[in-house]
């Protein structure tokens, strides 16, 4: 099959970058041709190491000139690689791809997150992925038909954008770890006051950040005036957060939306005990409960009364440890390969010959 993958650019610290990238290398390893339309970034020499042909599609912008300079190179990449299915992972694309679905080019999409305002564009496509029961639902609300629906949860474990081996970080313990984005939607304020509740009764506890964002300074300056910057540490943007996970005791997100965190999955298949809010796909994730403790949004005294309880019960943590690891290999990228295969081929016959 020769499948190609449409999105803004390839830069890291992008969730839905780190997909479609882990997407397309495993592609290629189960035989298929992958060619990868965007703008350029710092996945691109991994992405031809692995055998993809690149192609240079400038992000579209809201002038017509841009339009207009993005459909042209859309179209030369087309006629180059001639796939068989195109997989668009942004709103954008799925604009820029209208055009060309009726000579033969079906379309598919994934909504990564459903609460984008051109969300809804994604139904313009022939078939559209959800990561989540929320974004699935989220579609039929908009009128998008169920036959054109699919729910494939990622499965960034076992990435090719990592290496084999990793060392695992020093860290002091107790050491509790978040890995997100520091923008609200994460929760970041939530988790911080929670880690101040938690060091009432534990003043040995450490709190780790890994991830960069706009509220990254805000945050660090609200550490500081909760009196707990000396234990908090913002690591910012991490390359492999398996290091940290390996050196962590417990894992926290605190989101107030998340259709399908990667690291929920990360932090299962390194059998880390997880406390998560109840929201959009992180039930699902976790199993509804098996896998984690799920906590209501908002409520940091309720994630700080169960980061104490785990700190408190050593048992209870290795209880927790062996119930997150357990059935986690469902996020190996490979069943995320073989689940996207399924979709592709329901278009295959409406290709051309």
């Amino acid at each position: 099959m020769r499948i190609m993958h449409l999105l803004n650019h390839c830069n890291k610290a992008n969730g839905h970058v780190n997909v479609s990238v882990d997407l397309a290398c495993c592609q290629v390893r189960m035989g298929h041709t992958v060619g990868y339309g965007c703008a350029g970034g710092d996945f691109e020499s991994l992405l031809v190491e692995a055998g993809i042909q690149l192609y240079r599609i400038e992000q579209p912008h809201r002038n017509m000139t841009g339009f207009l300079r993005a459909n042209r190179q859309l179209w030369l990449a087309l006629c180059d690689f001639r796939p068989d299915v195109v997989h668009a992972h942004m709103a954008a694309q799925s604009v820029l791809m209208q055009p060309y679905r009726p000579l033969g080019y079906p379309l598919v999409t994934t909504l990564h997150n459903e609460f984008d305002r051109s969300a809804w564009l994604m139904s313009l496509a022939d078939r559209v992925v959800t990561v989540g029961k929320t974004g699935y639902n989220a579609m039929r609300r908009r009128g998008t038909p169920s036959e054109k629906l699919h729910l494939v949860e990622n499965g960034p474990v076992g990435s090719p954008r990592l290496k084999p081996n990793f060392r695992s970080a020093s860290m002091l313990h107790p050491a509790i770890l978040t890995v997100c984005g520091m923008h609200p939607r994460k929760g970041v304020v939530d988790l911080l006051n929670a880690f101040s509740i938690l060091m009432q009764t534990h003043p040995e506890a450490t709190l780790y950040l890994a991830g960069e964002g706009p509220m990254l300074r805000q945050y660090k300056m609200l550490a500081t005036s909760l009196g707990i910057r000396q234990s908090t540490f913002f690591l910012g943007f991490c390359e492999d957060p398996r290091e940290y996970l390996a050196g962590a005791d417990l894992f926290v997100l605190a989101s107030h939306a998340d259709p399908g965190p990667l690291v929920i999955a990360e932090a299962r298949a390194a059998g880390l005990p997880i406390v998560a809010t109840a929201v959009d796909g992180i039930p699902a994730m976790l199993d509804y409960g098996e896998a984690g403790i799920l906590v209501p949004p908002h409520r940091p005294d309720v994630i700080a009364e169960h980061l104490r309880t785990l700190l408190n019960d050593a048992s209870l943590r290795q209880s927790y440890a062996a119930r997150s690891q357990r059935g986690a290999e469902r996020f190996y990228v490979e069943r995320l390969c073989r689940d996207m295969e399924r979709v592709y081929a329901e278009l295959l016959p409406r290709t051309k010959s």
